[in-house]
């Protein structure tokens, strides 16, 4: 189920307060934000993704309350990190850390802030040999944590991915999403936080596994 629009801005509002920028222009944008993480052709990065995030990263500051060095540059990456998302474009992060960078500026937060979300925002491009520190671990783990999701929830994440990129004729698209999910299998680690290895690892390989054989059939996951 999709959450509510208030409920996002409430907590886009929330962080606008913790970052002393609150007001007309903070709304502003966090609408402009919902808007464009709802638009088409998104079925799987679109503001359910958004939720999911931010409720894992509340997960990890509960579980863990000083992991993160700094949570409000962890928390907009995650607001922003697919907030430019066509699936036959191959800048979807990059364009989204330039719109990170403009507006966050034009908010006088501080460079160096800005600087850490732009790159925990191209962290989550998921390039295999792109080596990950500090919170760009919880970043990107955040990001996949539908991997190791139980099967269900994990198979409508098949269906939706297959769905955005539905203008992909079926053979190229098995090619390239068996590619993709064994790019993850082939890792030492799905997941680069003890936290969320404990937690994930396990089913997420389960799953990759069985979504290749899947496709080796045919077939998506579960289908």
């Amino acid at each position: 189920m999709k959450p509510s629009q208030g409920e996002l801005l409430a907590r886009w509002e929330a962080l606008g307060t913790a970052l002393e920028r609150a007001g007309p222009a903070w709304t502003a944008e966090g609408r402009r934000l919902l808007h464009h993480w709802g638009r088409w052709p998104r079925a799987y990065h679109d503001t359910r993704h958004l939720h999911a995030c931010l409720l894992h990263l509340e997960a990890v500051q509960a579980a863990q309350p000083t992991a993160l060095q700094q949570p409000h540059a962890v928390e907009l990456a995650l607001w922003f990190h697919d907030a430019i998302y066509w699936p036959w474009s191959g800048h979807n992060e990059e364009r989204s850390a330039q719109w990170a960078r403009r507006f966050l500026l034009a908010q006088r937060l501080p460079e160096g802030l800005v600087q850490t979300v732009e790159r925990h925002i191209m962290d989550t491009r998921h390039t295999p040999d792109a080596p990950l520190e500090g919170d760009a671990c919880w970043v990107v783990d955040i990001d996949l944590a539908v991997l190791g999701a139980p099967p269900e929830v994990y198979g409508e994440f098949e269906r939706n991915v297959r769905r955005e990129y539905r203008f992909v004729r079926w053979p190229r698209y098995v090619a390239g999403r068996t590619a993709v999910l064994r790019s993850f299998m082939d890792r030492p680690h799905v997941y680069a936080t003890p936290w969320f290895r404990a937690q994930r690892e396990a089913q997420a390989r389960l799953n990759l596994q069985q979504a290749v054989a899947a496709l080796g059939r045919g077939v998506l996951f579960g289908e």
